[in-house]
């Protein structure tokens, strides 16, 4: 079988990984690294193999879309927001926080209120549930009603 062949017949697995991956921004580039990816294997494949070929193409391509997120992701560089950046933001922006945080607190119970005061300063559960002396789980209630009235909060627009 040539590739046009091949590529007439399981070109839509490459458009069903993308869309499976939720891939907008650079579709047009992991589709030509996939359809590249998908003349390489129906080289290798072999028609006297056990596997079908679109199961093959599609474990294949699925697992090279993956390698391609991790080597993508670690070419990404993040650099904190350091205080010297911050206290070049006007101060209406922390004025505007400070009366977000107010909103939120009038609506949500203490605990919860501290459990997104120190989740927004990006602590992790356990860490926040050694702060605030409870268990985990109760962290969790905390979360899971602290969500609940802030989506309540925002699309009800109280």
């Amino acid at each position: 079988m040539n590739f046009e062949e091949i590529y007439l017949k399981y070109h839509k697995i490459i458009h069903y990984l993308l869309k499976q991956y939720h891939i907008k921004y650079n579709y047009d580039e992991f589709y030509q690294l996939l359809l590249i990816k998908l003349w390489h294997l129906s080289v290798l494949y072999h028609p006297n193999s056990h596997i079908t070929m679109a199961s093959f193409l599609y474990t294949r391509l699925k697992f090279y879309l993956i390698d391609l997120f991790r080597k993508e992701n670690i070419n990404l560089e993040t650099s904190p927001i350091d205080n010297q950046i911050m206290s070049t933001l006007p101060i209406s922006t922390v004025d505007n926080y400070a009366c977000y945080l107010n909103d939120i607190k009038l609506f949500l119970k203490p605990s919860e209120y501290m459990w997104l005061h120190y989740y927004i300063q990006g602590y992790k559960q356990y860490e926040i549930a050694q702060y605030m002396h409870v268990s985990i789980s109760m962290i969790k209630k905390y979360k899971t009603n602290a969500l609940m009235k802030l989506r309540d909060y925002y699309h009800e627009g109280v």
